[in-house]
């Protein structure tokens, strides 16, 4: 199937190599860049054989079955919606949207359509992650999850001298929960589903959580999930049980070697993911979804519930809500006694100000009179 790419930045250019090489499902038919990027995407498109490159959103889908949106985070929902009217299935970075609300009305919009709608969260996809979910029976009870992705943001000392980055940007979705936790969230609700009760306790600048703890309790045992961008530390994830625990010491949206240390008995290592980059196995799975036309199939491939039971559909549930924050910022507001922004409060209408000028649709997305179609 061919594939469009909407966005040049950091994440498309660390996995064009493999996504416009033989080994990828999908033929990268074009890519959409703003007009300040053109020049960039000219390069991309030269060095990688990508036949079409355009500034105009409407002209990408004309030419392509796939979307694949890698653009800031407040933009997500807009640019999906569009591309799912138009009848195109979509890959969407993540967060899928800014609310629980965005992203349920995005998913409804799909299953009326008939077409396909990824969030492309890696975790779920690797085979590290895979291994964790069969090791977990031999660790006994589960009693305690701990996951911290820490990672101090090259634009966090701009942010500090009174700039306000894309990244730092209450009004464009913004900060540590939204850029890096959700990674961590993702892990713990794709292995154990939706937590009774949230808590986010955040270190709060100008408005944005930099850095915060996010507690997650379930019936019988605890989580907690850390990150930040404001200072760094390695990388920690432990699964504690009664009969031993599961150690990782990479970042979720890597999945890097595991290690099974039983109470007793010699531990034991695995590293399965082959050296791909890290976004292989999750275009491997959109592309057997698509394959096999089964929308119910895609659902639970994009959750990371292999099995169509009743459990794996909790799981999808589970990771709507809390992707689109609707408990995490709503016990942050609470516990750190603030009003909230537009994306935090899951209001529909963002302000203008949550549209950086050179990025493409950041007002309304429409055609003109001659319907020809472009960006507002």
């Amino acid at each position: 199937m061919k594939l469009g790419i909407l966005g040049t930045g950091m994440i498309v250019r660390e996995f064009l190599p493999w996504l416009a090489g033989p080994d990828c499902p999908f033929t990268v038919q074009a890519l959409c860049s703003t007009q300040r990027s053109a020049p960039v995407a000219d390069e991309m498109c030269e060095q990688y054989g990508i036949p079409q490159r355009t500034t105009n959103y409407f002209e990408l889908l004309q030419w392509v079955d796939v979307i694949y949106l890698a653009v800031p985070n407040l933009q997500h929902y807009r640019y999906a919606k569009v591309a799912l009217e138009a009848g195109k299935h979509v890959i969407v970075e993540k967060p899928m949207a800014c609310t629980a609300a965005q992203t349920e009305e995005l998913a409804a919009l799909a299953r009326r359509k008939k077409v396909f709608l990824f969030e492309a969260m890696t975790t779920q996809y690797l085979e590290n992650y895979n291994k964790i979910r069969e090791l977990l029976p031999r660790i006994g009870r589960v009693k305690l999850v701990q996951c911290n992705f820490s990672q101090y943001s090259s634009r966090y000392d701009a942010f500090c001298a009174g700039e306000t980055p894309v990244s730092f940007d209450p009004e464009c979705a913004g900060g540590a929960l939204m850029d890096l936790n959700v990674y961590n969230i993702s892990y713990i609700v794709g292995l154990f589903g939706e937590p009774n009760q949230v808590h986010y306790l955040a270190n709060m600048e100008r408005g944005i959580d930099t850095s915060g703890i996010l507690t997650m309790e379930y019936n019988s045992f605890k989580a907690v999930s850390m990150a930040a961008k404001d200072c760094g530390a390695p990388a920690r994830y432990v699964i504690q049980g009664t009969k031993g625990y599961i150690l990782q010491k990479s970042t979720a949206n890597w999945c890097g070697g595991v290690t099974f240390h039983p109470n007793q008995g010699k531990e034991e290592h695995f590293n399965l993911n082959g050296g791909r980059p890290r976004q292989a196995a999750e275009f491997e799975a959109f592309a057997r979804a698509l394959e096999s036309g089964d929308q119910e199939l895609c659902q639970i491939v994009c959750h990371a519930a292999d099995d169509a039971d009743s459990g794996g559909r909790e799981r999808i549930s589970a990771v709507r809500n809390i992707h689109g924050k609707k408990a995490c910022y709503r016990a942050c507001k609470a516990e750190n006694g603030s009003e909230g922004t537009a994306a935090e409060n899951g209001k529909e209408e963002y302000p203008e100000k949550g549209y950086r000028e050179d990025f493409p649709g950041r007002q309304e997305i429409k055609g003109n009179d001659n319907n020809e179609v472009g960006y507002a």
